[in-house]
């Protein structure tokens, strides 16, 4: 057993399986499970073909429900209101709240998080020219009406990396914070895409409950959640993730299931996400490990 965690809900979709195996290579290809556990909790469904796909010894599978079917966001970080789950996560010094869509890089390998600090990535959801501006400034009404802190920090990413305690706490207020926001924000529609819209419920409660808890001292912001795209890799860059909106760059992870991408075989790590991304998906892990040591 590791000191650390990454902590993932693998739900009953073919697709996200398989999207776990890009995190879990990854993973391997650069030796991360001598330092970081996986915690995989899993929707009862899958969780034996999820067991016999992805077997390792620093692997743990927790049978888990979904904490909501209708709205299956919730599921990637709801896992905290169970004091089984709890008892699990509380052995690890630091978490690692992730999705499976997801690729971590060389720089990770090397990566020890501060105790002091809160690292989160970078999401897209109030980055509209015409809705922007509304959209933070909703997100601060609801904290003040909700009684809570907001220090104006905006494009908050779905991953987190902390000290348990601290995530724990992050992720149960954003857990609560969702299920406000779809009883009392969405109960008469869904909203529409890129305004005020439903699908990014967990991300405008994860921008509440960040800006609640985390202090201006406190916030690492943009090594994770990197873009999957034409960018270079960098030094700061530790994890990748994978979007269904880049439509016209190397990868796509609609495209990826679709078949429609190329097969190209890499006989080195790429330097740009996007052929990274690919390299990752297509390759065994056999073949990953190969190459990095070339």
């Amino acid at each position: 057993m590791n000191k650390n965690a990454i902590v993932v809900y693998i739900d009953a979709d073919e697709k996200i399986i398989k999207e776990f195996g890009w995190l879990f290579k990854s993973w391997q290809m650069w030796s991360i499970e001598k330092t970081w556990d996986i915690i995989a909790f899993t929707n009862p469904d899958v969780i034996e073909e999820v067991k016999s796909t992805y077997a390792h010894e620093n692997v743990k599978f927790v049978e888990m429900e979904p904490v909501s079917k209708e709205y299956p966001y919730l599921n990637s970080y709801g896992m905290f209101e169970d004091d089984a789950n709890l008892a699990i996560v509380n052995k690890y010094d630091f978490l690692f709240k992730t999705d499976c869509d997801t690729f971590l890089t060389k720089h990770f390998a090397g990566f020890n998080p501060w105790k002091d600090k809160v690292y989160c990535g970078i999401g897209l959801y109030s980055n509209s020219l015409n809705f922007g501006d509304a959209i933070r400034a909703k997100l601060r009404i609801i904290s003040k009406a909700l009684g809570l802190q907001n220090y104006g920090y905006s494009h908050i990413g779905a991953s987190l990396i902390a000290n348990t305690g601290v995530l724990v706490n992050i992720s149960k207020y954003q857990t609560l914070i969702t299920k406000y926001l779809l009883k009392n924000e969405f109960n008469n529609g869904d909203g529409e895409w890129p305004s005020w819209y439903k699908g990014v419920a967990a991300l405008y409660a994860h921008d509440i409950a960040i800006n609640h808890i985390v202090s201006p001292l406190q916030l690492s912001q943009g090594s994770i959640d990197v873009w999957c795209a034409s960018n270079n890799i960098t030094s700061l860059d530790l994890h990748i993730h994978a979007s269904e909106h880049i439509l016209d760059d190397i990868f796509s992870k609609n495209k990826w299931h679709n078949g429609e991408l190329p097969n190209i075989k890499f006989g080195y790590i790429p330097k740009t996400s996007g052929e990274y991304c690919l390299l990752v998906a297509n390759e065994s892990i056999e073949y990953l490990k190969e190459i990095v040591q070339k």
